[in-house]
């Protein structure tokens, strides 16, 4: 695995984690109801992510997605 792969593979790890204590959900989970837009894949999302901005913006991005299923989720439960 190369150092790219490894960092990747961090984030998504530590991502997972944040889905399971704060959302209750999963990767898995969170892969297979979040719609992207022009049907790309998560993986493909991440990919150019982190190509394009590195860990950081990877990280930032994936914190963000955080922040905004959060606030969906108040939404609607407020609905």
């Amino acid at each position: 695995m190369t150092l790219n792969e490894t960092l990747k593979s961090n984030i998504l790890k530590d991502f997972d984690n944040r889905l399971q204590t704060e959302l209750s959900t999963d990767l898995y989970s969170f892969i297979a109801t979040v719609k992207l837009d022009k049907g790309d894949s998560f993986h493909n999302v991440v990919d150019v992510i982190f190509n394009r901005d590195g860990a950081k913006g990877l990280k930032d991005f994936l914190d963000r997605m955080i922040v905004m299923v959060e606030d969906f989720r108040e939404m609607n439960d407020d609905a």
